[in-house]
């Protein structure tokens, strides 16, 4: 009765994804399903519409309760944030109706992948793979395309092979756009491979505990005992100790897959036996083949492999990594000459330079569409940065402290750092000193200090408050980053039709 009132489903984002216990009412409404084969799948013939609040929020505790509410009313203070939906087709995939049967006139492009190619967080013609069929009709007006969107949330290259083997070839695609990579690199406590030959899966098996245990287990009042056990023991962990986290590790690169592979989903050794194969299956079957790669880490060993093996298979690669970071440099760009903040030479004179080996650097902060009642403040760990202390360091928009124009809405703030550090941080907005309040979104920012060329401060692009560039939130691109990633797909399938 409470899920028929349910106009949208929210979908808040926290620190660590540490949401705490999820209440029972919520289970009706997940898209996902187990699966013998492919370990879970999408529901078919699905419908969900999604409240997306990546958002500022003045305390933690409000995205965690956005998902408790057993009422389901939106508050006041999220009605304006974006929603989107999602529509499965009776085969359990977004986009119209599939049909085995392939027109011979038609390009059939199947797009098989994650959340990225399931187009997470975004609406239905707004995908990449909806995307790349726009694209190639405006490109090659001539031909009739037609693209199909495979893509699963949470999917690793373990299950996209099995998806190509047991459904994606019957469908019989002229190009196969393959698509995976975060999922295999997250270090989760399981292998994908190691799922049984029943095909139960170590994290979502059900537990031999009786025929009258199991029972005991599905009923409602007995999920509604457990949640209510649980939420009483859930205990936040401070923001502070996410940075810290971050603050506190060795390189990005330092995540030595060697030795956890047993803890990974899929290494990438096992990565590139997987993407290898599905190479392999879809020329067999005649299709030609475009890498797709759709990782915000930088330093990814899983980008690596398919570097290599485009280069070593002649396989075209979209690089997803530099696109998005083309075009956020573009936006930082185009928002430094919108507010005349684009000339920073010679803006900022020292009375004395930083000490060898540290360059003074300008944090710079937009305040966008948020209203500031006293200031914006960055922490870090920097004892420039508050040393966690949240809403200590008060930048400035008084032209003083690094700020270029008083009044503008951009708040600054300086600090000497080591060069060639990296500086984890974030913004809070007017709250309290030492309470995390007034909160951005749950992103951690960062900066790797360079040297600077002649000792003088180095202003850093301007941020914004509430928002990441070309990011959705902190896992995936935006519409604009699905729209590049098709165009430049796009492309390269035109460019060799």
């Amino acid at each position: 009765m409470r899920n028929s009132l349910v106009q949208y489903v929210p979908l808040p984002y926290a620190f660590g994804d540490n949401y705490g216990p999820q209440p029972p009412w919520l289970d009706p409404l997940d898209i996902l399903e187990e699966d013998e084969t492919l370990i879970w799948r999408s529901k078919a013939d699905f419908r969900v519409d999604y409240l997306h609040v990546f958002s500022p929020v003045w305390q933690e505790r409000d995205r965690i309760a956005l998902l408790r509410r057993f009422l389901p009313s939106i508050p006041e203070v999220f009605l304006g944030n974006p929603t989107w939906e999602v529509r499965l087709n009776s085969e359990g995939f977004r986009g119209s109706a599939m049909t085995r049967t392939h027109p011979g006139s038609t390009v059939r492009i199947a797009c098989i992948g994650d959340s990225w190619t399931f187009g997470m967080p975004v609406t239905e013609d707004q995908t990449y793979p909806s995307r790349l069929e726009a694209w190639l009709r405006e490109m090659q007006p001539g031909l009739e395309y037609e693209v199909q969107n495979f893509g699963v949330l949470g999917y690793s290259s373990f299950q996209g092979l099995r998806l190509l083997r047991t459904k994606v070839l019957d469908f019989d695609p002229d190009i196969i756009a393959i698509g995976f990579g975060m999922n295999d690199s997250q270090v989760a406590g399981y292998r994908d491979k190691d799922v049984r030959q029943d095909g139960a899966h170590p994290s979502i098996a059900s537990r031999s505990i009786g025929a009258l245990g199991a029972a005991v287990r599905d009923l409602e009042t007995y999920k509604l005992l457990k949640y209510a056990a649980l939420v009483v023991t859930f205990r936040e962990k401070p923001i502070a100790d996410y940075i810290r986290a971050e603050t506190d590790k060795d390189t990005e690169g330092d995540a030595r897959y060697e030795t956890l592979d047993a803890w990974t989903r899929v290494s990438p050794t096992d990565y590139e036996l997987n993407v290898r194969e599905m190479i392999r299956l879809s020329r067999e079957h005649g299709a030609r083949v475009v890498l797709i790669d759709n990782e915000l880490w930088e330093a990814s060993p899983y980008r690596a492999v398919l570097k290599r093996l485009s280069a070593e298979l002649h396989v075209p690669l979209v690089d997803g990594a530099a696109l998005l970071d083309s075009a956020r440099r573009a936006v930082e760009h185009n928002l430094e000459s919108q507010l005349g903040l684009d000339d920073r030479g010679g803006q900022l004179p020292l009375a004395s330079f930083p000490a060898a080996g540290k360059t003074t650097v300008v944090f710079r902060v937009y305040r966008g569409s948020a209203d500031v009642p006293k200031g914006l403040s960055i922490v870090g760990a920097d004892q420039q940065l508050g040393a966690f202390v949240p809403n200590l360091v008060t930048m400035h928009d008084d032209g003083t402290d690094g700020d270029q124009r008083a009044g503008d809405g951009v708040w600054s703030h300086t600090a000497d750092l080591a060069v060639g550090s990296r500086v984890f941080y974030v913004y809070t907005n007017s709250g309290a000193p030492g309470r995390w309040e007034g909160l951005d979104v749950p992103y951690i920012r960062r900066v790797e200090v360079p040297a600077s060329a002649d000792g003088r401060p180095l202003h850093l692009p301007i941020e914004t408050f509430g928002r990441v560039y070309l990011q959705g939130d902190h896992w995936h691109t935006d519409s604009a980053g699905y729209d590049a990633i098709a165009r430049e797909a796009a492309r390269v399938i035109a460019t060799r039709d």
